[in-house]
Order: structure tokens, then sequence, then C-alpha cells
């Protein structure tokens, strides 16, 4: 019999608590749930016993809900973090927001709820490696690139600024993307559906939680302890292509919007994954370095050799945890699966596609590695379907042009 899923719930509310118990009664046979009337209370328990998944209000006397959330984070990384609120203050919410992996609101649907923490949890646990867990439980947030941050800052300070001039920037980096996705996909803004185009989620955020965003996100999350032979700012133009050559695909396909707009997200994040582990595991990633440099070995394939992982399921766990689309948190998890052009064509598909010519052009690696990459061989790039994405890809695959 598989081990109970272990639930912590903090609200301060009597009787929030004692709806949660009835509505999830009938999840005892799955859960082992403890209710808790405080964030001091329910760091006790945790000090006591290990837990999955902790969900918490945000609005409580003495320790709030962002700073339990804070201390959880910092204390036992991997335990999931879920806020369960009414309505509370924006800058209440950005506090939680460095800690929380999702947000819900009160009240909360219950087969919502149990989706959510299912789901969250069965994330985590299917990832491989505790101390992988560990790593990633801690994660956050994703780095923004200097030049992005600087040029958000400009654009606010201009009374002309418009929000699809704010889009257009944030759409060039991952990082931000990925922030900004997490927020907006939050039940917070009550949208009928997922958002996974950046100019719209901006909209939906307004400019001054942007700026607040940029300003929390922007100048301290730059990447630390990397290889010096890891190429910064190719990864960054090969992300961009991958996202574009993706959505020029999915147009070519005749996907409808959000299929299009889940192509080019999926595309823009794909390697989010690689940022996070190279940053948290340098040491690691020496010895990825020279496997790669000396044999025939591509990166994903180092990586699960070394950390039983690569870098595509760690980037679609993160984005799992934060509610992305399924269908860009599939294509980031698998995009280096094999690509077989005779699949349902989706945003999976187009991802693995699109990654397997850009190898074909030699855009393929983010380490600066002086090895001959030769072309792959014709019969692999046979069918019309491939042929006709080559050529509205290959132009994407130019870094110079990327970088324009």
């Amino acid at each position: 019999m598989d081990e109970k899923i272990r639930v912590l719930f903090v609200d301060d509310e009597p009787f929030v608590l004692q709806g949660l118990r009835r509505l999830l009664r009938d999840m005892r046979g799955e859960w082992e749930m403890s209710f808790e009337a405080s964030g001091a209370e329910g760091l006790v328990t945790l000090a006591a016993t290990p837990f999955d998944v902790v969900v918490t209000d945000l609005r409580m006397p003495g320790m709030n809900g962002a700073e339990f959330l804070n201390r959880v984070r910092d204390l036992y990384p991997e335990t999931i973090r879920l806020v369960l609120s009414g309505h509370a203050e924006m800058d209440l919410i950005l506090q939680a927001e460095g800690a929380a992996h999702q947000f819900l609101t009160k009240p909360c649907d219950p087969d919502l709820l149990r989706s959510v923490i299912r789901g969250a949890s069965l994330v985590g646990r299917n990832l491989k490696g505790h101390a992988i867990r560990k790593i990633l439980g801690g994660i956050s947030h994703l780095p923004v690139i200097p030049g992005t941050y600087l040029e958000i800052q400009k654009l606010l300070t201009s009374e002309t600024t418009t929000v699809a001039d704010l889009g257009a920037v944030v759409q060039r980096d991952p990082g931000l993307t990925a922030n900004i996705l997490k927020l907006v996909n939050s039940s917070y803004f009550g949208l009928r559906q997922r958002v996974s185009s950046p100019t719209e989620a901006v909209s939906f955020l307004g400019v001054e939680t942007l700026k607040a965003i940029s300003l929390l996100h922007g100048v301290f999350q730059q990447m630390k302890g990397s290889p010096p032979e890891f190429r910064c700012l190719h990864l960054w133009s090969h992300s961009l292509g991958m996202a574009r050559a993706s959505q020029a695909i999915a147009a070519l396909e005749g996907l409808d919007r959000t299929g299009r707009s889940d192509s080019f997200t999926s595309g823009l994040l794909h390697d989010v994954g690689l940022l996070l582990l190279i940053s948290a595991l340098p040491e690691h990633y020496n010895q990825i370095y020279r496997m790669v440099a000396e044999g025939p070995l591509e990166i994903a394939e180092a990586e699960t050799q070394v950390m039983g992982i690569h870098h595509g399921e760690v980037g679609g766990y993160l984005l799992g945890l934060w509610g992305l689309p399924n269908a860009v948190v599939e294509a980031v998890s698998r995009h280096h699966d094999r690509f077989d052009p005779e699949k349902t064509i989706n945003p999976t598909s187009i991802i693995q596609g699109a990654e397997f010519l850009s190898m074909a052009q030699g855009d393929r690696m983010v380490f600066d590695i002086h090895r001959k990459l030769g072309p792959l061989e014709p019969a692999s790039l046979a069918g019309d379907r491939l042929q006709a994405w080559k050529a509205v890809a290959d132009p994407f695959f130019n870094p110079e042009a990327i970088l324009e």
C-alpha cells in the first residue's frame, strides 16, 4: 500500500478548520491530515514530523501566512507550500509569492483543492532523488538577466509605455516569464482558463504589480557558482529561438491561439531546469561538462548518468508546482524525448521537433566546447512534415539574429 500523503492545514479561524475537516473527510484513506490554528503551532507540528504539503491562510494574527511559509521554505524546503486565503492585500500576496508554490482562494471548490494537493504531492514524490527534491523545494524564483530588468525599469518610467511594450520585453526572458505566469495563474485573478502568454499576463497583473515583481526578482536573482564554461547568453538566445521556432511551427500546423501560445511558452521555458541545476549544483556540472566535452554524450544524457534525472524533468517539476498549463509542463518535461513526426501534433511534439532541428543546426551547446558538430544524417530529416518545419524554424536558430 502506498504511503499516505501528509498534509498540514494552518488557519486562525476555527470554523474554517472545521469546514476543511468535513469537506476532506473522504480523503482520510489517502491523506494523513493535521490542523493548526496559527503559524507558530504549525512550526511545532512540522518540527515533530515531516509533511508533504502545507496549506495556510495569509491573514493571521501574530505570524502571518507569508512569514510562516518563508520559515517553512527555509527549514523544510522539500515541503510543498500552498496558500488558501480570502481577500488579502497585494503586498502580503507578494511577500508570500516568494515562498508559495500555488495560491488558492476561499471559498475553494473541494474538488479543486483535492486535485491541487494530490497533483503537487505526486509531482514531488515522483521526482527521483531525495537531494534533488530538497534543492528544488527551496527554489521559488528563476533568475532574470540584468538587461531585461533594466529595460523593464526604463519602460516603467515612461508615460507612453503600453502593455504590449512590456510584454515584448518580458517574453524575451524565461525567468521573468515563469515568475509572472505563476502569479497570474493563481486563483486570486479568478481567470477561467490558464494564461500562457506573457503579454496577456502583464495585462492582468498591471504595471505596478509588474514593477514590484521585477524589483523583487531582478537584481538579486542572478546565477551564482556556475562553471566558467557555461554560456549563459547562449542559453537565453537558444530559448528565445526555440520559442519563436515552436510558435512558427504551431502556426504552420494550424494550432489555435492557445496551442500557439503554449508552444511559444514551452520553447521559452524548456531549459529552465538547466538554469536551476547549473546554479544550484555547479560541482555536478563540472563533471557533466567533462563528460560532454570528451565524448559523444548530449547534456541530458550526461545529467541522467550523474544525477539520475535531466533538466527537462526538473523544469517540468517546478512549472507543475507553479500550476502552469499542463501542455507546457508536459512539453518542458519531455523535450528531450525522441521526436516522432507521426505523433499527434501538440506543444510537446512541436518542442521535440524544434529541439531536433536546433541540433541539426548545431545550436545545442550551452557549454564552451569547441567540438565540431556534424549535421544529422539526411535520412533523419526525411519526410515532408519535418522538411516544412525546418523551413520555418531554421531562421530562428541563428544566435546573432535571435539576439537582435
